[in-house]
């Protein structure tokens, strides 16, 4: 079935190389790097984090862990913190060498009787079961440590919990970036956190961390530039859109109906291979009637995705940039490439584009494909700007 979310399992299509690479290494007791997923947003990284999990779920030796950044609400270090050691817990706990009496959940809210209670009916040592009372407590407010030693203490427990089981850990933090964006008391962490689990990190021996990220500039501040705190520290790996071949196999495997070649041809140029529209549009069409989708219904139902959700998607993300941005990305959106012809348009100074050019590169939404051509990095984006801001 088409669906809007991450998928694994029988679902998973496509990119077996990279897969294949992702468990053969995580899962290596003589690799020590882990991964680092780079590319714009709905281009399928969760999905590649999520069946990755699921295979070296059925590997002896190996635990993973998966936390996505992008799912928190506070945006504090006390919610990542206590996120992690969930989901540490939990891991450890489906694969039998961490019996709880309670769900991993219910340890945070617990009072502090019973969570000594609980912790003593592990099969872990005496100092393990010291420190996760430790950290427990730390997270909820009692005791005192700052923002970075919690989550270092944090990050740690993985590691300690598959030293003591004798397992390899694959930790797994999706959108790992909006570590950068986590606040406390109004104000950022910034980059000094990174630096402290950095610090954290290296001296680990049984947990290998992999990172994922949607927005460049946010990974080159975590990983990608020589400056960075995990410089040198991951397998890079680009993530983009699906293959021709690919998007036909997902198509004729979810469709009832059949596909004319014009048709076909019309949603691939439309979607260009991501992910989430090609299973979006594939979902609208098998909703049809008759047979065969014809090369009008597909455009129809393109127009209706833009008109519809497309304001649902885009307009936010629109009204949040400045008056330049918006003026530059309209103009580009109507074909215009070479920064010298986007400042003639936009009646603004090449120097003035440049610069923009860069605040848009950083934000994700422009991207440079050959020296002097700038295009809008997400083209159903580009339609959609190209129809509702003339």
């Amino acid at each position: 079935m088409f669906t809007l979310r991450p998928v694994c399992g029988e679902a998973f299509l496509d990119r077996e190389e990279l897969l294949q690479e992702l468990v053969e290494t995580l899962s290596s007791s003589r690799q020590k790097m882990g991964f680092a997923l780079v590319g714009p947003r709905r281009m399928g990284k969760t999905s590649l984090f999520l069946e990755t999990v699921r295979r070296l779920k059925e590997i002896p030796g190996v635990v993973p862990v998966y936390l996505s950044l992008w799912e928190l609400v506070e945006g504090t270090p006390e919610e990542l913190s206590r996120e992690l050691i969930s989901a540490s817990l939990d891991a450890f706990r489906e694969e039998g060498l961490l019996p709880l009496k309670v769900q991993a959940r219910g340890l945070l809210k617990a009072p502090l009787e019973l969570l000594r209670d609980i912790i003593g009916g592990m099969k872990i040592s005496l100092k393990l079961r010291e420190e996760i009372e430790l950290v427990l407590m730390l997270t909820r407010g009692r005791g005192q440590a700052g923002p970075g030693e919690l989550i270092s203490r944090a990050l740690a427990l993985p590691e300690k919990l598959a030293r003591e089981s004798g397992v390899r850990c694959a930790l797994f933090l999706d959108e790992f970036p909006t570590v950068l964006e986590l606040r406390q008391g109004g104000k950022p962490l910034g980059e000094g956190v990174v630096r402290r689990l950095r610090t954290e990190y290296e001296t680990m021996e049984n947990l290998v961390l992999s990172i994922s990220g949607s927005v460049r500039s946010t990974m080159e501040a975590v990983t990608l530039r020589p400056a960075a705190a995990f410089w040198r520290q991951f397998i890079v790996r680009e993530v983009g859109p699906l293959p021709k071949r690919a998007v036909e196999e997902l198509l004729r495997r979810n469709l009832d109906r059949t596909l004319t070649p014009e048709a076909l041809s019309k949603l691939w140029d439309f979607t260009q291979g991501i992910p989430f529209y090609v299973q979006f549009i594939g979902r609208e069409l098998s909703r049809g009637r008759g047979r065969t989708i014809t090369e009008a219904e597909v455009e129809k139902t393109l127009a209706e995705f833009l008109n519809e959700e497309g304001e649902v998607m885009f307009q936010e993300q629109w009204q949040r940039l400045s008056a330049k941005e918006r003026k530059i990305l309209q103009v580009m959106s109507h074909g215009y490439a070479a920064p010298t012809a986007i400042a003639r348009e936009a009646d603004e100074s090449p120097n003035t584009v440049s610069q923009y050019l860069q605040y848009l590169k950083g934000k994700g939404l422009v991207e440079r494909p050959e020296p002097g051509r700038w295009r809008i990095a997400d083209p159903v984006f580009a339609r959609w700007l190209g129809i509702h801001t003339r």
